[in-house]
């Protein structure tokens, strides 16, 4: 094993016993016990994290909004109401606590950039307590970070939510297949099993999310309303929030539409985010 690769397992190995160490507490309410659970964990949230990216790094709204709404909406009229003709970001939860993911993905950018060369970096990165709204939907406290990468001249955004309970046993004990351990694959083109891996991933993920970033407040009391119309004639889908949710915090304002998962077990869920900034 190379001497790189050797300071590296010792580090994160440190690293891991410092948190059972320092975050007893947390990793108890989420049923990480001990290094190999902690360890198993990490590589899933890794996994999760590049397909995630790629997501954001490939899809266009165009294309999210076809798969959700097919011919249940008039999904063409939320264009002129787009700020940008991007994913805004993809959402969902990591089951490490956030003061890992920064190094986790700092590590796995430096072996993206020696093995092929690519330019990335973390850009920034903004963590805040979820909304009472959301806290109340998965009963549990949350933390979100949201963490901007640049890659290749991109900047390319994920939100990653940190919720205060207990993890798949099936995580924790090693038993979900682990396929992307690093970065690479976000240079591939196309990524081999990529949709079969984000079905396998996300299917259990109760809260991930596709955002679309709105020009207005007034564009996302506008959506709720006619969501909450659809939702009323087609039960496939539902609104996890009875008004738009304003978090003080980093001061977004959003609503949210559910598909329920088909047949297949596919489940979709779309945010509408705008800044809002009360007088």
């Amino acid at each position: 094993m190379a001497t790189g690769l050797v300071d590296q397992v010792r580090k994160i190995n440190q690293l891991c016993d410092g948190m059972l160490a320092s975050h007893t507490e947390l990793l108890g309410r989420k049923n990480i016990l001990a290094k190999r659970e902690l360890i198993q964990v990490i590589k899933v949230d890794l996994d999760k994290l590049a397909h995630a990216l790629l997501e954001v790094k490939e899809r266009a709204p165009e294309e999210v909004l076809a798969d959700f709404f097919g011919e249940a909406f008039g999904h063409s009229a939320i264009h002129g109401r787009l700020a940008e003709q991007r994913i805004y970001h993809v959402g969902f939860e990591v089951h490490e606590p956030l003061d890992l993911v920064l190094f986790g993905i700092d590590h796995w950018i430096q072996q993206a950039k020696l093995a092929l060369g690519v330019e990335m970096r973390v850009q920034k990165f903004l963590r805040f307590p979820a909304s009472p709204a959301f806290q109340k939907r998965v009963d549990a406290y949350t933390e979100i970070m949201r963490i901007w990468l640049e890659v290749n001249d991109r900047t390319l955004m994920l939100e990653l939510f940190d919720i205060h309970r207990p993890v798949n046993s099936e995580i924790t004990a090693g038993l979900v297949e682990i396929t992307h351990r690093n970065f690479d694959g976000l240079f591939l083109d196309p990524v081999p099993g990529h949709e079969q891996r984000m079905a396998r991933l996300f299917g259990a993920d109760a809260i991930w999310h596709y955002a679309l970033h709105v020009k207005s407040p007034a564009d996302v009391l506008d959506l709720q309303s006619e969501f909450e119309a659809m939702a009323a004639q087609n039960s496939d889908y539902f609104l996890p929030y009875t008004a738009p949710v304003h978090n003080q915090h980093d001061r977004s304002f959003h609503t949210k539409i559910v598909h329920r998962a088909d047949p297949s077990g596919r489940r979709m869920e779309l945010e509408f985010v705008t800044e809002y900034h009360p007088n």
